[in-house]
């Protein structure tokens, strides 16, 4: 509360530069003037553990407006400084057609002494995936065909073939990261990077979404002793596997308490390679047991004999069923290193009919991790990027 009223004092003392809008579950959202004047409609996405999204258009239909991002207390402790800075660092060196374009950052403060806000905005792609699917499942009607999918699975993959070349991972792919515009044949853009990666030896476990996490990126045991298992950015093909299951049934795989469980229940036995992993005794013995004589479900079978597929997609599931029953296999892997690079998902019969080659590119250098730093060294870094992204006349006028 105390932080919402400093806010608002620090805002009130540049009056002439920011007005304040949102709703009334978020009121406390801050805007420049000028981005105000040019975009006047806004819209509450909603708020998660690390930001507040709003969505900021003109009368004029043409224009696709932006998405303005509030930080949630960004300086509470130095991860959340830390992974506040690689957002932003990363949207302002990543250039592709398929990640979220940055515009400007901004505060309402005066200097990194004084910083407590910060926001960034990027164009806006459109409602994110998972709008789309709750509306299929709500009317039970079909939006998406199967071509759609497959579609945005390779525009997906053409993003992260990207990142890595860049030596970075996303770590929290789904369906809500997802932006799909559906002026342009429902084209995705990949967001939310706040708690992306550059790849190096020192990547810890417990990032994203237990519901599309691999094995190998969750944390084992009590806060003191944590298992830091290996991996790369094989990982979020594993979330993938996860995704298209949703986009074909309109339900979370691995939704449950225990979503490691579910994984089980689902994908089979862990093998020995994997287990071995996990140096904490009790979690290995417990996994182990838990998977004993588990065996892995058939797909396809699930889909289309058990229904569990969206009616209108039967025909089309039945027709790729053996290429989509191999990509399953071998996006749901527990090995890693079984698991497909984003070039053999990119080259997957499942694909193959969407695929575009031209449009696959790589990055022009590799993005550098600052490492570590204090509280107040984030401060100056992120002041030094909300400057280096300013508010332009430009950037307003997105057209």
């Amino acid at each position: 509360q105390s932080r919402i009223v400093c806010e608002r004092l620090r805002a009130m003392s540049r009056a002439g530069e920011f007005t304040q809008i949102g709703a009334e579950s978020y009121p406390d959202f801050f805007v420049p003037n000028s981005v105000n004047a040019r975009l006047p409609t806004s819209v509450y996405r909603g708020c998660g553990g690390y930001g507040a999204v709003m969505i900021l258009n003109s009368t004029d239909p043409s224009d696709p407006g932006i998405a303005v991002k509030k930080f949630i207390s960004p300086f509470e402790y130095v991860k959340k400084a830390q992974r506040c800075f690689r957002e932003l660092q990363l949207l302002r060196e990543l250039s592709h057609d398929n990640i979220a374009r940055l515009k400007f950052t901004y505060s309402p403060d005066n200097s990194a002494a004084q910083l407590e806000s910060v926001y960034l905005a990027t164009e806006f792609a459109g409602y994110d995936l998972r709008v789309f699917l709750d509306a299929e499942s709500a009317k039970n009607k079909q939006i998406f065909t199967l071509i759609h999918f497959k579609r945005m699975l390779s525009e997906l993959l053409r993003a992260l073939k990207y990142l890595n070349s860049a030596r970075v991972i996303h770590r929290d792919l789904k369906p809500d990261n997802l932006a799909i515009d559906s002026r342009y044949n429902y084209k995705l853009t990949l967001l939310d990077f706040g708690i992306a990666r550059v790849l190096d030896d020192k990547m810890t476990n417990g990032p994203g979404n237990g519901y599309y996490r691999a094995i190998e990126t969750t944390a084992f045991g009590e806060a003191s002793h944590s298992d830091h298992l290996a991996y790369n950015e094989k990982a979020d093909i594993w979330s993938i596997g996860a995704i298209l299951y949703e986009m074909l049934t309109g339900e979370i795989l691995f939704k449950d308490q225990y979503p490691l469980h579910k994984s089980i229940e689902i994908c089979g036995r862990l093998p020995e390679c994997v287990l071995s992993q996990i140096t904490h005794k009790k979690s290995r013995e417990h996994l182990r047991l838990k998977s004993e004589n588990v065996k892995r479900i058939d797909f396809i079978k699930r889909l289309t004999e058990e229904r569990q597929g969206r009616s209108w997609l039967q025909q089309e599931i039945v027709k790729n069923s053996k290429n989509l029953e191999e990509f399953f296999k071998r996006t749901l892997e527990y090995d890693y290193t079984k698991r497909l690079t984003v070039d053999e998902a990119l080259a997957h019969e499942f694909l193959a009919e969407v695929r575009d080659v031209s449009k696959e590119s790589i990055a022009t250098h590799s993005i550098v991790d600052v490492g570590d730093a204090t509280l107040d060294e984030w401060k100056e870094l992120i002041w030094g990027a909300i400057q280096a992204n300013p508010v332009t006349f430009d950037h307003v006028l997105i057209r």
